[in-house]
């Protein structure tokens, strides 16, 4: 999202947090010095316990002492202490007096930096947990604060984040007021709202997330009495409180009364209650599935929360100390499930869709254990085999025995290795056991669809499939045509729905534009079905009685053929990613397969009417022609063109241009082996397994190569073939990835200095359909302004005169640099006159095909 869109106060919000967390993690922990292990009561200064081994108990400090005096300042309450202790210097000792029954007792103390706490201790561990799990809700509560900066549900859920990330800070600790003051004014201004909510206003914030949250109540009077009445007296309170603790500390104790301290502490429970108790009125009273879901997805963070924070209490009363004994410790207990409750927060904010928390909970558990216990005896295994080897190393003396023990510990390892994966591909199956064979249904469907050459075959056999497969109760096909989109096969509707979209309507627009399976949330504000312009009133009403929860858009050759639309799973569980990749798939294939049946029944159908006229090769030359490209997309930088004359009406020469990804650019010439009829059905079936290979593999050309000849290997009989050459051209870096399976080179001449030097394209392999596995090798050259790429088939090379002489590839290098500066279509063109003047007259036996691409020379300044 860009920054254009998001208010300023989410950013005086991100920045106050952001500065908050900085100077209370790490400025004052670097002016701070490290604990003195000596717990106080809050306001006599009576040490209520010593940490063994702390600076307090070396130093001599007894349980029962009353700090009086440090270094000759007098000393009554806890911030008065932290105040004197904060203006000392690291590793010089404080003199401190302290009363131990009615006698005085001089004592000396010596601080290190807050820092320099040895690693390991209860007061350093805790410390670098409390700062990691802070960091983190801080990060969690910016993403969903900039994630949606305008939904009032994600706004609040990122400041009570927040508050919780910066909560944790040092502002409240008595020597915190020392440091306070040597920061700039802005800066205490600036973060100071931010510290009065943090530190123990949080129950502010949380009872805000509770009344947005799944959808908000703030618009209702109540709501704003309930937010103004519970939360006013407490950020007084605290805000008043931060003040003279981090500006008048000497006033600290003095200020409120203990009478005036309770009702804030029941206050401050009341706040929480009340969160508690909206939370679970909401939960009652929304009736979505989805809505409910989100609010038992915090209830069950919460809970974790209040486990934990059990734990804490007990742990405290096991120490048997004073509350303010754990603390140096409580964030190594009290944290352990802060992070748990601050992701489920925030993905029940910004998910639009959840699963059940049992499933989640329930398959992680049993996903993590099988997977942990794969790794933990993958471990062991590897040890023992290296410690095996290692000890009889040890013993044998002799070196080609050491050889043999090496040999075969590698291949234990790589043996151990294998049969972990096998078992890991088990554990996927069997802990995903409906996930693993709807992944398997959905692939095979996705590869099945290519052999379908009957539309209406084609579009109920896939929606039946993903129906039975994802457990969808409704699913739709809307097929398109020269009229608007209407459904051509239906399921769970009982009757099909009477449902149009035209070409025009907003939805075709947005898939004809995203290329990509579209979810539908009528209830997310920010989803395109109402963030996009073009789609209507109309287009979501006719959406909602599809029952449409997610629309997989079927395009081939950059046109929309329709679309399907995949109502609500019966388990009301949401379409996961793994199912959108699945879906996207089957959808593209299900594209290219309604293609090739709209052009096989075109075929078939203009073959039928003229046959009754007995002219089926003018028919089938027309069809061919279909095949060749119709229109050039524009490219940068280059000029291009592509020709191919057949011999006998139709034949195997194949020729095509593809628009891809990116703004490149594919580039095919083939030669089918045979002419006529035969050679065009086997050229076109090349050309549509060209065109789906493309699309699934579009950099790694060997592999598409070797898929091509699978597929053409599989759809031909035994002895046909193709030679075959194929590039992608990038006009970004003028490169050209290239495979050559088996063609005539095609020549790339370079300008250089007025003379043509030429690099013949040999890099590839066999040519296709002869083998059913053949593997192939791809190179990349650069292809400079003002170069010229040729590419022929053998009809150009090998055209005959009356005296049997080929023409040859000597004197299509001379023409070609006669043709030097030319446009692709006239260099085309000058070739066939050149060829046509050489055989002067024969009839041409072999089919003749040219591709000529041109890179436009740069400008002069």
């Amino acid at each position: 999202m860009s920054s254009a869109r998001i208010p300023w106060w989410i950013w005086l919000i991100a920045a106050s947090s952001v500065v908050c967390f900085l100077a209370g993690f790490v400025y004052l922990p670097l002016k701070l010095p490290e604990a003195t292990g000596v717990n106080l009561s809050f306001r006599d200064n009576r040490v209520a316990s010593v940490t063994p081994g702390s600076p307090g108990d070396t130093a001599g400090f007894k349980q029962g002492d009353r700090i009086v005096n440090i270094d000759g300042r007098v000393v009554q309450n806890i911030f008065e202490v932290g105040s004197a202790l904060g203006n000392t210097r690291f590793d010089h000792p404080v003199s401190i007096v302290v009363l131990r029954g009615r006698q005085e007792v001089p004592l000396q103390l010596t601080l290190n930096h807050k820092l320099t706490q040895r690693w390991g201790s209860k007061e350093s561990l805790g410390w670098w947990v409390e700062v990691a799990v802070s960091l983190i809700q801080l990060l969690v509560g910016l993403l969903v604060l900039f994630k949606r900066p305008r939904d009032l549900t994600a706004v609040a859920a990122g400041i009570f984040l927040c508050s919780i990330g910066t909560s944790s800070g040092n502002f409240m600790s008595p020597n915190a007021a020392v440091v306070w003051r040597t920061l700039p004014l802005a800066i205490q201004w600036l973060i100071f709202p931010m510290v009065v909510v943090g530190s123990n206003g949080t129950p502010v914030p949380t009872l805000l997330f509770a009344l947005s949250f799944p959808k908000p109540l703030l618009y209702r009077r109540w709501a704003w009495m309930m937010l103004a009445v519970l939360t006013a007296p407490l950020l007084c309170f605290v805000a008043a409180a931060n003040y003279i603790v981090l500006f008048a500390p000497q006033r600290a104790v003095d200020v409120f009364p203990g009478w005036l301290v309770a009702i804030i502490g029941i206050d401050f429970l009341l706040v929480f209650l009340g969160s508690v108790v909206i939370l679970a009125v909401n939960y009652f009273r929304l009736r979505e599935v989805n809505e409910r879901r989100r609010i038992r997805l915090v209830v069950f963070g919460l809970l974790l929360f209040l486990v934990d924070f059990l734990a804490f209490l007990l742990f405290s009363s096991f120490q048997k100390t004073l509350w303010l004994s754990a603390i140096a410790i409580s964030p190594l207990v009290f944290g352990l499930a802060q992070v748990p409750f601050t992701i489920c927060v925030a993905y029940a904010v910004l998910k639009q869709r959840l699963f059940q928390v049992s499933f989640i909970v329930r398959q992680g558990l049993q996903y993590a254990l099988a997977k942990n216990g794969i790794r933990t005896l993958q471990m062991l295994a590897i040890l023992v085999v290296t410690l095996t080897a290692l000890a009889l190393i040890g013993q044998n003396r002799d070196r080609p025995q050491k050889i043999i023990v090496i040999a075969v510990g590698l291949l234990a390892l790589f043996t151990i290795r294998r049969m972990t994966e096998k078992i890991g591909a088990w554990t996927d199956r069997r802990f995903f056991r409906e996930a693993y064979d709807a992944e398997q249904a959905l692939s095979e469907l996705s590869d099945g669809v290519r052999g379908i050459v009957e539309a209406h075959s084609l579009i109920e056999t896939v929606a039946e499939r993903i129906s039975e497969t994802l457990h969808i109760s409704r699913v739709a096909v809307l097929l398109g045509g020269a009229g608007p989109y209407r459904p051509a096969y239906a399921l769970g509707y009982g009757a099909a729905p009477d449902i149009a979209f035209s070409p025009s309507a907003g939805t075709v627009k947005v898939l004809q534009r995203q290329k990509e399976p579209a979810r539908v949330y009528f209830d997310d504000p920010q989803s395109w079905l109402y963030r996009e312009p073009e789609v209507t009133e109309e287009d979501r009403a006719k959406l909602t009685e599809l029952d449409t929860e997610l629309l997989l858009p079927l395009s081939a050759r950059d046109e929309l053929l329709g679309f399907i639309s995949l109502g609500p799973k019966r388990s009301a569980e949401p379409y996961s990613r793994t199912d959108l990749r699945l879906l996207k798939s089957v959808a593209t294939q299900t594209g290219l397969a309604l293609e090739n049946a709209r052009l096989i029944s075109a075929i078939a159908a203009e073959v039928a009417q003229r046959e009754r006229l007995n002219s089926e090769m003018q028919i089938a030359r027309k069809v061919q022609e279909r095949l060749f490209p119709q229109t050039l997309p524009p490219i940068a930088g280059i000029d291009y063109a592509g020709a191919c004359r057949s011999a006998l009406g139709v034949g195997g020469d194949y020729y095509d241009f593809l628009a891809l990804p990116a703004g490149k650019l594919g580039i095919a010439i083939g030669d089918v082996s045979g002419k006529g009829i035969a050679a065009a059905l086997t050229m076109a079936s090349l050309q549509a397994s060209l065109r789906s290979e493309a699309t699934r593999a579009p950099d790694n050309l060997s592999l598409m190569m070797s898929n091509v000849n699978r597929l053409l290997y599989e759809a031909s009989a035994s002895n046909t073939y193709a030679t075959f050459f194929y590039g992608q051209y990038d006009p970004a870096s003028r490169q050209l990835t290239y495979v050559n399976a088996g063609h005539n080179p095609p020549m790339l001449f370079h300008c250089s200095n007025g003379e043509w030097p030429l690099t013949r394209l040999e890099t590839g392999g066999t040519v296709v359909g002869l083998l059913e596995n053949s593997s192939y090798r791809q190179a990349a050259l650069t292809i400079a302004p003002g170069d010229m790429l040729i590419a022929f088939t053998d009809g150009i090379s090998e055209a005959m005169n009356d005296a049997q002489d080929e023409f040859g590839e000597e004197r299509l290098i001379e023409t070609i640099n006669c043709c030097a500066g030319l446009s692709p279509t006239e260099i085309i063109a000058g070739i066939m006159r050149t060829a046509d003047a050489f055989v002067a007259g024969v009839k041409q036996n072999d089919d003749m095909t040219l591709v000529v691409l041109c890179a436009q020379p740069e400008a002069v300044k």
